[in-house]
């Protein structure tokens, strides 16, 4: 006799408030329920010899129940994994599920238990492809559990190497009846994706969330193919349009190499700016391609601007256009827009072309401004510690760049950054490398107007006087 303590240890019941009677008739099917998946787990992930197999199932079907419990009797007809239907779909041979027998239709419907157990075991066995093929054919009556199953079919493609395919399935429903992965992506799973297409390479764990040594699996997305199904999950996803991580982490990963450490740190890229012209080019032509992205047209971005040469910065640029048009249409639903500032990294010719084209709506600008500096004022310690690891030079080129700019407003960014590192000059033992870097610029004698020369010229007098 199969014995389950656990089972017996259930959490008590409403059924405790009724009668004897009703609360027998209330406690057995969700005992039953509990034994039966307990059951269904180990027909599945335990080796039992087929004779043994089939025994259980009869001895269960042989059991007296009680009249509203008959729906148990057959819940152990679990198919066995030789069975011809389940192995012509975990080969591939057969992609939807049903086959017809004897003029009927048959179809691969198993209990979400069932599913989930048999998911596990070829996980464990890292046999992704088949996990792909019994998710996209299987069917369940619980629909939300077997989509949540479904949701990890690009992470198994990641391990397979086909990331162009995953990159698909993210955008497209199993079935007709169901909406895409990327409308449940979280911001973190949003960048985990973007990494594994940009390098090729995936964690060895058996989740995506779960923290673990990467690996190279196959080859990575072409930068134009990156850019578009990047672009597309956001115009997705409301949530994550309007999360600034995600933005971050896009201009992040655009700005990186495709070399990855085995911890999932990425390198990051100094692009050289590319010619004026071109990037006006680029920007001439990203307004249609990005309306044709929100409309899920299958796009294809001109081999012209975006050549073989300059493709990485076409990309960036393409990017910048699209960080925009957000904050033209939904900057009052950011809660942040430093981080994504500094996404950019050295590549300040990118984030100076997104600032320049802030200044067309005056609003925007006002409102941007007003969230890098409440962002700066909230998190200087945070700044101050990631300039220490920066060093002078990207510090001085972060300053000259919002110092420098025409417009007074963007100034202001400048200026409370340089306040920061002032008041706080015991933090920053690079400040006279700094102090230094403004001399080589001539920072001191451009036309920055009369508060911005004040700022500069009193944090310059500071290390002359020492």
């Amino acid at each position: 006799m199969l014995f389950f303590p656990s089972l017996l240890c259930a959490p008590l019941r409403s059924w405790q408030n009724h009668g004897h009677i009703d609360s027998l008739k209330l406690a057995v099917p969700y005992l039953l329920q509990r034994i039966t998946t307990k059951l269904q787990r180990m027909l599945v992930l335990c080796d039992f010899p087929k004779n043994l197999y089939e025994k259980f199932i009869h001895f269960f079907q042989s059991i007296s129940l009680p009249c509203h419990c008959f729906g148990f009797s057959n819940s152990l007809n679990v198919v066995p994994w030789d069975h011809v239907l389940l192995t012509t779909v975990l080969k591939g041979q057969n992609t939807t599920g049903q086959r017809t027998q004897k003029g009927r239709k048959i179809f691969l419907w198993e209990a979400l238990p069932v599913i989930q157990a048999r998911v596990e075991k070829l996980v464990d066995k890292m046999n992704y492809k088949e996990v792909v093929r019994y998710l996209r054919a299987v069917k369940c009556n619980d629909t939300k559990g077997l989509r949540d199953l479904r949701d990890k079919i690009p992470f198994y493609l990641c391990k397979t190497g086909d990331f162009l395919d995953a990159a698909h399935s993210l955008l497209f429903p199993v079935n007709s009846l169901a909406c895409c992965t990327a409308c449940r992506l979280t911001p973190f799973q949003f960048e985990v994706y973007l990494k594994m297409f940009r390098t090729g390479s995936v964690p060895t764990g058996k989740d995506i969330q779960e923290p673990a040594p990467w690996i190279t699996t196959g080859s990575p997305l072409k930068d134009a193919v990156l850019i578009k199904q990047a672009l597309k999950l956001l115009y997705s996803n409301l949530s994550l349009y309007r999360n600034p991580k995600c933005w971050s982490s896009l201009i992040m990963i655009l700005g990186s190499s495709r070399l990855l450490e085995k911890n999932g740190h990425l390198h990051p890229l100094s692009l050289k700016e590319p010619p004026l012209d071109f990037q006006e080019g680029v920007l001439a032509a990203s307004g249609s391609l990005l309306q044709e992205l929100k409309a899920k047209v299958n796009v294809s971005l001109p081999p012209a601007i975006f050549s073989p040469q300059l493709q990485h910065e076409a990309c960036l640029i393409l990017a910048v256009q699209a960080v925009q048009q957000m904050l033209f249409c939904d900057l009052p639903y950011l809660t942040s827009f430093l981080e994504i500032a500094l996404a950019f990294g050295n590549n300040f010719w990118a984030l100076r072309l997104l600032l320049d084209h802030l200044s067309y709506q005056e609003h925007v600008l006002h409102g941007t401004v007003n969230l890098i500096l409440r962002d700066l004022s909230r998190q200087k310690v945070t700044m101050l510690k990631l300039w220490q690891n920066l060093g002078p030079q990207y510090v001085g080129e972060f300053l000259c760049l919002f110092l420098t700019c025409r417009h007074k407003k963007m100034q202001s960014i400048g200026l409370f950054a340089l306040n920061i590192v002032t008041e706080n000059l015991h933090m920053c033992p690079w400040a006279k490398n700094l102090c230094r870097f403004f001399h080589n610029v001539g920072l001191r004698y451009l036309p920055l107007g009369t508060a911005a020369h004040r700022e500069v010229s009193k944090f310059i007098s500071i290390f002359e006087k020492l």
